[in-house]
């Protein structure tokens, strides 16, 4: 089960779980039966949802001129337009990923002792990264009351 608390504009619960009953039992036990309140499945997460969790809009030179890294790193989930893509962004500032595992398994082939290393290391990167990787059908994400 993977589980991360983030501090947007509102505090957030993300869980992924087999099932919602186990991911709110989760919830219950860290923040108590009235401490959360479900928001949306991973999938159900849109835009409009997005809007009210992130930051509002800043204007665009104000982003461009703190950098937009800069502005995520600090904790600060902004965007220009595309509020999910900000919420995303906060995700991989953390260390996470939200729907698909950026780093590719290396491919099965004939592994020859000169390349056993780089393809253990790039199978130990994969697998790393998938285990920060929320898969949306098991994920909900709760607002921390």
């Amino acid at each position: 089960m993977k589980q991360l608390d983030l501090e947007l504009q509102k505090r957030l619960l993300i869980v992924e779980s087999e099932n919602e009953t186990q991911a709110r039992i989760y919830g219950y036990g860290k923040y108590g039966a009235l401490g959360i309140k479900f928001i949306c499945k991973g999938p159900d997460l849109t835009e409009d949802i997005a809007k009210g969790l992130v930051n509002g809009m800043y204007p665009e030179h104000y982003v461009l001129s703190i950098g937009i890294s800069q502005l995520y790193q600090s904790g600060i989930a902004t965007y220009i337009g595309d509020p999910l893509k900000a919420f995303v962004e906060q995700l991989k500032s953390k260390g996470y990923y939200w729907g698909e595992n950026p780093v590719k398994h290396p491919e099965n082939m004939a592994i020859i002792p000169a390349s056993l290393g780089w393809w253990l290391k790039q199978a130990k990167k994969h697998d790393e990264a998938e285990s920060r990787t929320f898969n949306l059908e098991k994920t909900r994400i709760f607002e921390i009351l």
